[in-house]
């Protein structure tokens, strides 16, 4: 099994945990590797909470007992609580110190009231989703120099939502391998997990001197990897810590460009924002069709080739909203805007896709977003024409959206994601936007971008 050849083998005893076991297939892969290789004594815990598998699970246990110096112990229970009371009270003077953690988690995500959230806040744990926890929770039972291997989905790696996750994992595990699965589905395709996977393995203390990169469409064939220092996977400067994974050099140079990219948004004096409307909170104002005391509101429905078509009669999605005072703080003076959906479908070519707003294409003397996408604007008013086709252009370049690959595994862009870019400066966006019409083809934007800006090029 690919995961268990991460495992480093040790002649000396290791103390082994397995989180969420299932019938144990992970240990019996790691354990087998230790006999090919004449590791030493195994210990191993293995946790779980469905009884429908506690038998297999025993039964597995046992079997490996015959063929290694292997003793197990299996825990049936759910993790999250396991782990949780040995890190919390009085009991974590005796928390059991494991050397190897390896481990499959559920993906789940948990509830901000339900009794998880609480077992793991109490253990000092914030995490949204059962893998998070899982893992967090895994490696606080790790000894120092111990090893993690776990397999995770991508979406670790960006945005607010794992953000206090992420950066305690960075704190306690050195990372040293990182391999993605590039197709969805292939490695884990009975989990329903509609992104990226990947492997992460890491030390509990140890600075990590640099980190194998590695990548297969499958668990088992054509891996292809590279060996990079730590600070280009994460970013000494980025305050969010998110973790770039650029599996070839061609990756790796198109975040070099990326990266001396001269401006962050707040130095071109723009912002962006989730769109305010949410729609079910607003329902009572939304209309079908616009009326003369509502104003234009744009959805991703609204966005086609580059530009927003306006209305959209027929949909099950609202055109307008109405302009009250419940919604006044909503809208945003009529003027010129970008926007960027927040989802992408699977089938879409580009994960970031930029739109211009223009006046001429909405009525009226406001305008409002809909909450599934990000706009960027001036302090809440409209950007100048040339800067925001500019940015249409920039923001839909091949080279942007290899860059935020790099970081985001799943077909969600955060305003987060959109703030940690670095931009060109505020004429070289000028002069690209006066070269490419929005919704110009692809070919065209890139040529464009690689006359105008000069890290590009």
């Amino acid at each position: 099994m690919f995961i268990a050849d991460l495992v480093e083998v040790t002649d000396r005893p290791v103390r082994l945990l397995d989180p969420g076991a299932g019938v144990g297939s992970l240990t019996a892969a790691v354990v087998d590797r230790w006999g090919r290789h004449g590791g030493g004594d195994i210990v191993a815990t293995l946790v779980e909470a469905d009884e429908n598998l506690l038998g297999a699970l025993v039964d597995t246990t046992r079997d490996l007992a015959k063929a290694h110096s292997f003793v197990g112990e299996v825990v049936g229970g759910d993790f999250i609580e396991w782990g949780s009371n040995w890190l919390t009270g009085f009991a974590v003077l005796d928390a059991p110190k494991f050397d190897l953690v390896i481990m499959n988690p559920p993906y789940r995500k948990i509830h901000s009231e339900s009794a998880e959230r609480g077992l793991l806040s109490a253990a000092g744990i914030e995490a949204p989703n059962l893998y998070a926890g899982f893992v967090a929770l895994a490696a606080e039972l790790l000894d120092d120099g111990g090893q993690l291997v776990a397999i995770i989905p991508r979406s670790f790696a960006n945005g607010p939502y794992f953000r206090r996750f992420r950066k305690r994992l960075l704190e306690v595990i050195g990372l040293d391998r990182i391999h993605v699965f590039d197709a969805r589905h292939l490695a884990f395709s009975d989990t329903g997990v509609l992104q990226e996977n990947v492997i992460i393995s890491g030390r509990r203390g140890v600075a990590s001197r640099g980190v194998v990169v590695s990548s297969s469409r499958s668990a088992l064939h054509d891996v292809t990897s590279r060996r990079v220092n730590y600070d280009e996977v994460v970013r000494p400067d980025d305050a969010e810590s998110f973790v770039h994974i650029a599996v070839d050099d061609a990756a790796a140079e198109v975040a070099r460009r990326i990266l001396g990219m001269p401006f962050r948004l707040v130095d071109l004096g723009i912002e962006v924002s989730t769109g305010p409307v949410v729609d079910f909170r607003q329902r009572d104002y939304l209309r079908s069709e616009p009326g003369p005391d509502t104003v234009p509101l744009v959805y991703p429905l609204h966005l086609r080739a580059g530009r927003v078509l306006w209305p959209k009669i027929g949909g099950r999605k609202a055109n307008a909203i109405v302009r009250c005072e419940a919604t006044q703080r909503l809208l945003f003076p009529a003027s010129t805007y970008v926007v960027v959906k927040r989802f992408t479908s699977k089938e879409e070519r580009r994960r970031i896709v930029a739109s211009l707003v223009d006046p001429v294409d909405l009525p009226g003397p406001m305008f409002a977003f809909e909450n599934h996408v990000n706009v960027f604007h001036a302090g809440g008013s409209g950007l100048s024409t040339e800067l925001a086709r500019g940015l249409v252009a920039y923001l839909n370049t091949t080279a942007v959206d290899s860059f935020f690959r790099q970081f985001n595994g799943h077909t969600q862009v955060n305003a987060t994601d959109l703030r940690s870019l670095r931009y060109p400066s505020g004429e070289e966006l000028a002069d690209l936007g006066a070269l490419v019409e929005p919704g110009a083809d692809q070919e065209k934007v890139d040529e464009m971008a690689a006359v105008a800006v000069v890290s590009l090029r």
